[in-house]
Formats: structure tokens, sequence, C-alpha cells
């Protein structure tokens, strides 16, 4: 499905009636407007629609395609027979309807509006002849199909079909089978604007909107692979959402084939939640376990913790703790640019303490190793446009600054997810719970970190948290450090600030017990700021390895940050 890529002659006569789409596929189809004809091969081979210079592509202005939208408004609508859909619920859904200029009454094409915003964007076009479908306008971030309709019902609960005519059919079913006396309560019905391969993305981009109206949310999807498929993407995201089994293939077939009493009955009573509770047996997973065990997908910047925690893999969690203003920025801005530049994923940041343009710009620095965001260094201009072209498509960050809610933020997650991230950061996890009591936020963070755990795994993501520590109680004497100084040790000086040197330990971590339960890592950044060292020395950080719940190992693994290429190398 796509816009008209170029205008070409055909056979008929005509010079430029005959529009040229790209399917999914890849090849190229087209459609004559003269004599309205199908034609599969327009250029009489299986030439794909990257073999169309940009140069002879159709370049519609804005005002052009407004006045063909504005034209398709203007038509009209017939009672689809074939469909069992009469006027009404097509005209209550702005369906458009093409007919036969032989006869004025044969259904040809079927238009249905995408809105954004309350705003008409683009019509999905579907040629009845052979079901193919394309676009005019812009349909790239639409909301639902039918969802002007929906918000405007004030219904409780929202239904969410696969196709057009699918909502359209559902829609009929429950206002013929649903009682008099409830008809107050029959749920609103949308569809999915891109279809089944795109349902956890569409949704989980929506998923803000639909929450904000509608409290319950139910999915009748096809009855066939590529539907159930979209079920089990949406409930990942969506996992308060109930699923309906339709006694058909989908809805407009339950209409047509008679069944509509017995999909109302699904609807209103027998829809539920995925059950999560499949058993797996061990000899099913012989084969599959018989294998060296390797390294993870993903790797550490430095050799040495990635030798000692065999890498990263996806499912886990990685908790990194770190006094105040002790790099932790720093350490996460340099991990995320190493799984960007070395393995090519997405990733997602939420940083509600950092302005996301700053984060953009450390983030720059990082692939460029070089300083972008100090006016006293000079800007270069070309090595941030090439690390710009690095970090495109891959970086994806919360639209917020200082406040972070739990709730919305496992939405942001999921939405991540559904674009393709596959590392998420949270810096600081503790944000998460600020005005709260000190208990109180103990056992939210204890929940949240079981959530997140949960969610690593269903998602197969790897999330990094980042927190702040409770300060050590104990304190040394400048004599004392002093003393630790000439032999050499200036962090892991026990129970002193961090920022002078103190250990960081696992119990330290807000939240700490529920953490270390819930995490595959935890880590420690020390480091020690003393004014009366050396900058080299102050510069100097260790990585302490806390917990690994893979390999049981612990270690201390040395850092210097290079303040010439804003990065922490391995000493």
């Amino acid at each position: 499905m796509g816009q008209a890529l170029v205008k070409i002659g055909h056979q008929c006569g005509s010079r430029d009636a005959l529009q040229v789409f790209e399917r999914e596929d890849g090849t190229v189809d087209g459609y004559c407007y003269a004599c309205k004809t199908y034609v599969r091969h327009p250029f009489g081979d299986d030439k794909k629609a990257s073999d169309i210079p940009k140069k002879e592509r159709i370049k519609k202005t804005r005002e052009e395609i407004e006045a063909e939208i504005k034209e398709i408004s203007d038509y009209g609508v017939v009672d689809l027979v074939d469909r069992k859909l009469r006027k009404d619920v097509l005209e209550l859904y702005g369906i458009k309807i093409g007919v036969s200029e032989e006869d004025g009454k044969t259904p040809k094409f079927h238009y249905y509006p995408y809105y954004k915003n309350g705003e008409l964007r683009a019509y999905k076009v579907r040629f009845v002849e052979n079901k193919r479908m394309w676009t005019i306008g812009d349909q790239t971030d639409v909301d639902l199909f039918g969802w002007e309709v929906a918000k405007k019902s004030g219904a409780r609960r929202l239904i969410i079909t696969e196709g057009e005519l699918d909502a359209a059919a559902l829609h009929k079913i429950l206002e013929i089978y649903t009682p008099e006396q409830y008809k107050d309560n029959i749920p609103a019905v949308c569809s999915l604007p891109h279809g089944a391969s795109a349902a956890g993305k569409d949704i989980a981009r929506l998923m803000p909107e639909i929450r904000k109206y509608f409290k319950e949310v139910s999915l009748a999807f096809d009855n066939d692979d590529a539907g159930q498929r979209a079920v089990e993407d949406v409930c990942k995201i969506f996992p308060d959402a109930t699923v309906i089994n339709l006694p058909g293939k989908d809805a407009n077939e339950c209409l047509m084939s008679g069944k509509g009493k017995a999909a109302h009955k699904a609807c209103t009573f027998n829809h539920q939640k995925v059950k999560n509770t499949r058993l797996v047996f061990g000899e099913d997973l012989h084969e599959e376990a018989r294998k060296p065990a390797a390294y993870g997908e993903l790797t550490w910047p430095w050799e040495h913790i990635n030798k000692k925690t065999r890498g990263i893999r996806f499912g886990e969690t990685i908790y990194i703790g770190a006094g105040v203003k002790m790099g932790k920025s720093e350490l996460l801005n340099m991990l995320g640019a190493h799984f960007v530049k070395e393995h090519g994923v997405k990733v997602f940041m939420a940083k509600p303490e950092e302005a996301n343009a700053k984060t953009y710009k450390l983030m720059c620095g990082k692939i460029a190793k070089k300083v972008f965001h100090d006016p006293e260094r000079e800007f270069d201009f070309d090595a941030y446009d090439r690390a710009g072209e690095v970090l495109k498509d891959k970086l994806a960050m919360v639209n917020l600054y200082q406040h972070l809610g739990w709730e919305t933020l496992k939405a942001d997650i999921y939405a991540a997810a559904a674009w393709g991230a596959k590392v998420v950061f949270i810096d600081p996890i503790t944000n998460l719970t600020n005005g709260m009591a000190a208990a109180d936020a103990n056992v939210k963070l204890q929940e949240i970190a079981q959530e997140i755990s949960a969610m690593a795994l269903d998602l197969n993501i790897v999330v990094f948290l980042f927190a702040h520590l409770k300060a050590p109680e104990g304190n040394l004497s400048l004599d004392q450090r002093q003393k630790k100084y000439k032999d050499g040790k200036f962090y892991g000086l026990g129970n002193c600030p961090h920022e002078l040197g103190g250990d960081v330990v696992s119990s330290q971590f807000a939240g700490s017990r529920a953490m270390m339960r819930s995490c595959n890592l935890m880590l420690g950044l020390e480091g020690n700021k003393d004014p009366e060292l050396p900058e080299h020395v102050r510069n100097l950080r260790n990585l302490r390895l806390l917990e690994d719940r893979e390999f049981g190992g612990t270690g201390n693994y040395p850092l210097f940050w290079n303040k010439e290429t804003t990065m922490f190398e391995e000493v």
C-alpha cells in the first residue's frame, strides 16, 4: 500500500491515466483511471519500485493532495450488498464509495478516511476487483480508523478490529443484537490503521490517547496466523486488553454468514485476557539447548569487564550506581553511543534530569569522540553532522524534563520497544519516587524493579537503570586520606563520602533489596574528586562489579576519563 509513484500511458490510448503503485514485495502494479482497468505489470515485467528514478516520480504539492482529498470527501455512499453493510453505518464512519461509470451503482472503490488530531489527513483506497490498496494523502502517524466516531460515543469500552469494514460490521452487529435497555453501553469500535503487521507499533504509539478516553480495550482481530501474532504483540504493550474470539474469520464475515448473534455474545460476555500460563516441557528444549554457550548479543566498551560478564544479554536488567556528579551520565552516554555505533541497535533514553537537546549533543560527542557542549572548544560541524548520521533513527528520548511517572514511562518503554529499541536507559530510577516518604519510596521501587525485570524478558530488551546512592555514614580525615594517597589508593577507601573515594556497595542503592533480587548485574562507579589531588587522578574511575546473577563474579575495572575525547578508557 502506498501513494502513486508515476503516471504513464496505457494501451487504451490515455497518455498519463495509468497510475503505478508499489506493492508490499517491492514490485509495482497500476490502475488506469481512463478505462477503469487494473494492470498487474504496467511496465510489462516485474520491475521494482526501486528501479524508478526519484526524479521521475510524482511530486504532488500539498495543495494538490488536499484538493484530491476534498474531492473524495464529496463522493457519495451506496449499500455494500455483498458485505451486508448499509449506507447508514458507512456514513457513520465516513466511508465513501466510488461506483462504476457504466451503471452508476456497482461499487468499484472504497475510500476509508484517516484523521490525525481531528484533521482529515488521508484516504486509504481499496480497489474492489482485486482488493488492492493504496493511499491518497499522508497516512503515516494517523489515528485508529473510526477514532473520531469512537471519541464522541462516550463509551467506556473500545473494541479494535483489524480492518475498516470489520469495524463497521461489528458496530452494526452490536447495534442489532444489543437489547434496547443496554444500548447506552454499546462499545465503540475502531480498526488498525496499518493492518496486523504494524499492530504493536500503532497501538504503542496511540496508547496514551486510548487510555485517555476508554477504561477497557478489547481486540477482535482476524482468526488467522497474522491476526493472532498481532494479538500477542499488542498484549505485550497493552497487557490489560481483553481478546475476543469471533465465531468467523473476522467481524464482517460473521455478519455476512449469519453469525452476528454469536459474535455479539463473544464481544459482550466471552472476552478475556490472554493467559500467559503455557507449559514448556524439557524434552522440547533439548535440541535448542544442545549447543555451546555464547557471549551476550551486546558487548561492553571495555575488554576486561566484557570478558568477566561474558557480554550483555537481551532480557537483562543492569543497575549502575554512583555518588553525586561522579560521571553516571557520561557513562550512560558512552554506553548508548557504543551500542549504536558498534552494534547498530536502537536505544531509548529517559533522562528527566537532563534536557533532550543536551543529551543528543553529548551523544554526538561520544560518537565523534569530540566535545560539542563546551563554548571554550571549537565546534567541529563536519564531525557533528557525521555523528548525527550514525544516530539517525537510532536514538529516542522521552519528551519531558524533571518529573517521571512510572505508569507513563512504562507506556513509553512499550512504545520504544515497538519502535525497535533494544536498549533502554533510565537515569535516575529514583526520580520515579520523588515526593514519596522513604518507606513508600522503597515499596514502590520494589514494585518497579520487579516489573522492569519482567518487561525486559517479555520485550527481549536490555534495561540499564542508574541510581543515586545513600550517603555513607562514615568519614576519613584529610590526614587519613593522604596516607592512602601515598600508597596509590584513591578510591575504594571504605566508609566515607563517595566523592572522596568511598566504597560503593549494593546496600547503598535505594530499594536495594528488590534491585539485588531482580537485577542481572549491579555495578558501582567509584572515584575521588578531592581538590587536593591532581586533575589526572580526579579523572580516574573504578567500575566495581557488585552482583552478577549469571556467573557470580565480582571485580574492579579501572577507567580513566579522557577530557579530550570525553570517553572512559580502560586502564
